[in-house]
């Protein structure tokens, strides 16, 4: 009689079980068909195509659901929209993005990247034409499911890429619409043909009809698994945006989470409002990360994270368009009294160019000196120029000056037996001087030009123009020339072997006990080793054995003196 009993109860528990966790489905609003659709009018062509169409080439569309619409936590497998009416629809290639939000409507607009920062992609695919018939459900089963076990609301972000100018009319495909609350904008969409959106998009009291399948999941219980850091990018430039998450983590109800960082990845301490699954974060400084995950007072720690800072020489914006047509070229560049005399160029090759760290493209300038820059261009422009002084890859408001609004559009020529020797137009002096703070090192200097009449200002410098041409040189920052002439009369330093493998040696007449820094840098200028000790009249040994081989420069210098040596690493 026991042993029936006990069948029948484990009979009961497992059909219990398969009930609780059973799939369901969720239709926003309630009600199949739809009901309280919303047709063609009030709502444009543009937003009723929403979230699958490809009249453009480019079509987004964002929409927040609450929880208190979705009504179930749990793994959310599929979404499907109600197609209302067709008309040679176009195949959809579509993702979609689905993330947590602490927003329960878009109160401002935004771009597209905003809204998948911290998204999980849980569909990349083709949505076939044939799948369009009207009056049915067009269905989309994730191939990642996305949990849901927060009581924050949900964002469904919709790409749909048929690229160019779309594969189909302005009315090939419609879907239901509803109106949530005029209240609250509880979607957002762009179009763009030809390349992808990156405005700001509109907002609309709309929203497509919508159908959830939901897989329920439990509750937690005792110790969580926090799982795994992971992170959109671990090594990026200064004021770049990242997006952290956990994987493996449990994923139940009743969970918790609390982001920390710490800056020796030792000591954490909490982030404010960094309360879900993931974290959107810009890069201030190297640091490091983990998520605190609690279950009825018990909490675990994700792994720990290290986001780091990029070599700045690898952070230049360098997508800068331009055009050479309109007579826009940059045709002369120097800085007086220096190595930097660049002549008669013309325009580059895709109206952008780098020059090397050598000969007469390059400069030394001291700290807290003042220098003029000799600009000349080939036709009417707007020229600007900027120096990063303190070598963090930006090139900000503060290192910016403006060589010329206009320049003369005609420029006169000399000529010595008939033949060309210079171009004599509108030289443009401009005076700039170089902060006494100024970071010590390589650094990149940029001029733009544009056509005259278009903004070329300090906000510009990463601005895709449709005219004229960027060129970039790099500058080594020195220290002041009361420094210089008081290296020139110290004791010579050496530093031996040349090439070297694994070390090096630095012999000199320091003065006794004073600190002595000898760094190493990259020849791109990027730093690569810090070494500092007091002098004890020994020479001093460096381990490189960590660098590859390659040409470096050691700056060794103490208060009052530096020099500069190039040493060849040989492995």
């Amino acid at each position: 009689m026991c042993q029936k009993l006990k069948f029948v109860l484990t009979l009961a528990f497992v059909f219990f079980i398969q009930i609780f966790f059973a799939q369901v489905t969720i239709t926003i609003p309630s009600g199949n068909p739809p009901t309280n659709t919303v047709t063609a009018a009030p709502i444009t062509n543009v937003e009723h195509r929403k979230p699958l169409g490809t009249y453009f080439g480019y079509e987004r569309t964002a929409i927040i659901y609450r929880h208190s619409e979705i009504g179930s936590y749990g793994q959310i497998t599929s979404i499907a929209v109600y197609c209302d009416s067709i008309h040679t629809p176009g195949n959809v290639p579509l993702n979609i993005y689905v993330r947590e939000t602490s927003d329960s409507a878009f109160t401002v607009t935004s771009t597209v990247a905003n809204e998948e920062s911290g998204a999980t992609l849980v569909y990349s695919g083709t949505v076939p034409s044939t799948s369009f018939v009207k009056n049915t459900w067009v269905t989309i089963n994730f191939t990642t499911p996305f949990t849901h076990a927060t009581s924050k609301p949900v964002e469904f972000i919709f790409e749909t890429n048929a690229l160019g100018a779309g594969n189909e009319s302005i009315n090939g495909k419609f879907f239901s619409h509803y109106t949530y609350n005029t209240s609250f904008y509880t979607s957002q969409y762009w179009n763009q043909d030809n390349t992808m959106p990156t405005s700001n998009g509109i907002v609309s009291h709309n929203r497509p009809n919508v159908q959830l399948s939901i897989t329920p999941i439990a509750s937690c219980s005792g110790m969580p698994n926090a799982g795994t850091t992971i992170s959109t990018s671990d090594t990026l430039c200064l004021n770049e945006i990242f997006v952290l998450s956990l994987q493996g983590n449990t994923s139940a109800t009743g969970l918790s989470y609390q982001w920390q960082k710490s800056n020796d990845g030792i000591t954490f301490s909490n982030i404010s409002q960094a309360d879900s699954t993931t974290l959107f974060q810009i890069l201030h400084d190297t640091t490091w990360y983990r998520c605190a995950v609690t279950c009825s007072g018990q909490t675990a720690y994700s792994s720990v994270k290290e986001i780091t800072i990029r070599d700045f020489m690898k952070c230049y914006c360098t997508n800068l368009g331009g055009g050479c047509s309109s007579n826009t070229a940059i045709d002369s560049v120097a800085i007086e009294n220096t190595t930097l005399a660049n002549g008669l160029t013309g325009c580059s090759v895709n109206n952008y160019k780098l020059y090397p760290t050598s000969g007469n493209t390059t400069a030394t300038l001291n700290q807290g000196s003042s220098y003029i820059l000799d600009t000349r261009f080939n036709g009417d422009v707007s020229a600007s120029f900027w120096i990063d002084f303190n070598r963090n890859g930006l090139l900000e408001t503060s290192e910016w000056k403006q060589i010329c609004t206009q320049s003369p559009s005609v420029y006169d020529t000399a000529t010595i037996g008939g033949v060309l020797t210079t171009q004599v137009d509108s030289l443009f002096k401009t005076s700039f001087s170089v902060p006494s703070n100024a970071q010590l090192g390589l650094t990149l200097m940029r001029i733009r030009t544009r056509v005259s009449g278009n903004p070329n200002d300090s906000s510009t410098v990463c601005t895709t123009f449709g005219s004229g041409e960027t060129e970039d040189y790099y500058v080594y920052i020195t220290y002041p020339l009361g420094v210089e002439k008081l290296a020139d009369n110290h004791a010579q330093v050496t530093v031996y072997p040349n090439p070297a493998i694994n070390q090096i040696t630095i012999a000199a007449n320091f003065i006794h006990n004073e600190n002595i820094h000898a760094d190493i840098y990259a020849i791109n200028g990027s730093l690569v080793s810090q070494n500092e000790s007091k002098y004890t009249g020994e020479p001093l040994n460096i381990d490189i054995s960590a660098l590859e081989a390659g040409i470096y420069f050691v700056k060794i210098s103490t208060k009052e003196y530096t020099s500069t040596k190039k040493i060849i690493i040989s492995k």
